[in-house]
């Protein structure tokens, strides 16, 4: 597994490995297209067969894989550990897993936090003598990057004891740029699946409105495009309802929505 800052950064290794059957996670395939690749890299692992898969941070989230081996861009030691714990996880390996943090040649990386975070451990990983084993590592690189980081910029927490949570909610952004979420039509492997998701989509264009629950019944099919690449991109878009976007350009099941330049992923900390 190779995990990289960004999500060009991805596309652009899948570009190099262009004939090889590698997989691909990111936040721009939708979820029942992830939950597909997720089957898929389990069963090539479980039957010891090759196994290469292409990954944005999306992966260190609560995601469950065994990889003998992963290669990690350099980036926050945080993340670089959660990297690692899907190396062996399992410890079902007759010899310990290898995980590799490498610095890529030409490879983009979120701003902000993010960034500082990531030179951070650059500074600490240069360091002679450095250990990951050693506990006291973490408590150093999390009190030097939040002394180097404003964790309250637009001083919510001023606002909440205050109790002016009519300015929080206008002020607090988990995500700084709003995202809008649009339906793939991402074919389904399981004929009944797919017959449901043809027809959910049918319906909503054709009464031009949601019943209640259809948020949570689409929400397998939805990708979140930053505000910035809907407008750009609205050439592919198709209106079946109010507020409710169809994605009309090309949908890849390996690469996701295609000719779209930002993850909503890489704004996350």
């Amino acid at each position: 597994m190779v995990v990289l800052n960004s999500r060009r950064d991805a596309l652009a290794l899948l570009d190099r490995l262009r004939g090889e059957p590698v997989l691909h996670l990111s936040t721009l395939l939708c979820g029942a297209n992830r939950r597909d690749v997720l089957l898929e890299v389990r069963r090539r692992l479980s039957e010891k067969e090759p196994c290469l898969l292409v990954a944005t941070q999306v992966v260190e989230a609560g995601v469950d894989l065994n990889f003998p081996v992963v290669f990690r861009a350099v980036g926050p030691l945080d993340r670089i550990v959660q990297a690692a714990g899907r190396c062996n996880r399992e410890g079902t390996m007759d010899e310990p897993g290898r995980v590799v943090v490498f610095w890529p040649e030409q490879g983009r990386e979120p701003a902000g936090e993010y960034a500082s975070a990531r030179a951070q451990t650059e500074m600490l990983l240069r360091r002679p003598g450095f250990d990951l084993h050693d506990p006291a590592v973490f408590r150093e690189y999390f009190e030097q990057m939040y002394q180097n980081v404003n964790t309250d910029r637009d001083k919510i927490q001023e606002l909440r004891r205050a109790l002016n949570y009519p300015e929080v909610a206008e002020k607090f952004r988990l995500i700084e740029d709003n995202t809008v979420s649009v339906i793939v039509e991402y074919e389904e492997r399981d004929p009944r699946r797919e017959q449901s998701r043809r027809w959910l989509v049918e319906r909503i264009r054709r009464e031009e409105a949601l019943r209640p629950g259809d948020h949570r019944r689409l929400q397998p099919y939805v990708v979140g495009l930053l505000a910035r690449d809907f407008e750009a991109s609205r050439w592919a878009m198709r209106e079946i309802a109010e507020g409710v976007w169809l994605w009309t350009g090309e949908y890849d099941p390996v690469r996701g929505i295609i000719d779209v330049r930002d993850d909503p992923a890489d704004l996350l900390w």
